[in-house]
């Protein structure tokens, strides 16, 4: 790994500085879990590093109806927050089987994002709970709805010098219920599939679904013809059939060292299905 400039700016203001400065030369860092490994790796070979880790404001829980989380936010204080687990169990879940608790103690939910690998963790369960982020820059600050983040594989519609500072979750619909599944190699590895749904019922029928699935596109990937499917229909055995056929036609994932494609489809229908019936259950 090639040596690098390292600064800790103590505001965003002074973060804007830096990076204006240094021409696109820098890169932000967060908790540094996956941009040390590229550095080292030498995918990315930034000539310096700017630290988010003293700028006041960007950590912590706020309950407020819904939940705003500081993008500094550690996994760690996210996988033990009872209020959250409570409201939110899909977050929580996908919280609680990320990586380690080493990796959970400095891991960023901000930092996850923004790496916007396909396969995170986090994504699926903000998608489906509706989630918006707050991002600032000199310009100003601009909220969009996380599905809007992700541009590509570690691409997303932030510019060089914009920070996430903030994602917003919506308070949840009385009688909803959310799930969040995964396969890896092993329990705590970079996932195969990873899955999320968010259901609102009446009895045993669906009033609104929200589905969305990792690790088969190349971004987090919301399943809309999936959630039109099940809305207005009770979950059962032929909508889940059908629905697993459908997750399978929506998908398009590759072949890489983890899976294959025909694998990874596979599994994609399976992990839906499971997830919509534990929100459903959840629900109850």
């Amino acid at each position: 790994m090639k040596r690098f400039d390292y600064y800790q700016p103590e505001s965003l203001k002074e973060a804007y500085k830096l990076m204006e400065k240094l021409k696109g030369e820098a890169r932000y860092i967060a908790g540094g879990t996956d941009l040390i490994v590229k550095m080292k790796q030498k995918v990315l070979t930034p000539k310096a590093l700017i630290s988010l880790r003293r700028v006041e404001g960007l950590a912590g829980i706020t309950k407020n109806g819904g939940m705003s989380l500081g993008s500094m936010t550690l996994f760690r204080e996210i996988e033990r927050d009872p209020d959250l687990a409570r409201i939110y169990p899909c977050l929580s879940r996908a919280a609680s089987v990320l990586a380690n608790p080493q990796i959970r103690n400095v891991a960023t939910i901000g930092g996850n994002l923004c790496n916007a690998a396909p396969s995170a963790d986090s994504a699926p369960p903000l998608m489906v709970l509706g989630a918006t982020v707050v991002i600032e820059g000199p310009g100003g600050s601009r909220e969009i709805p996380i599905e809007e983040l992700f541009q590509g594989p570690g691409a997303t519609s932030l510019d060089s010098v914009e920070i996430l500072t903030q994602i917003k979750i919506p308070e949840p619909t009385p009688n909803s219920g959310s799930a969040f599944v995964k396969i890896g190699r092993l329990s705590q590895d970079i996932a195969i599939v990873n899955a999320a749904v968010m259901v609102v019922m009446e009895g045993r029928v669906c009033k609104e679904c929200k589905a969305a699935v990792g690790a088969v596109a190349s971004t987090p990937l919301r399943l809309e013809a999936v959630e039109e499917m099940v809305a207005g229909n009770s979950i059962e055995g032929d909508l889940l059939d059908a629905v697993e056929a459908k997750v399978k036609e929506l998908v398009s994932p590759i072949s890489d060292v983890r899976a294959s494609e025909e694998y990874r489809r596979e599994v994609a229908g399976v992990l839906v299905r499971r997830a919509l019936i534990e929100a459903a259950n959840e629900a109850e």
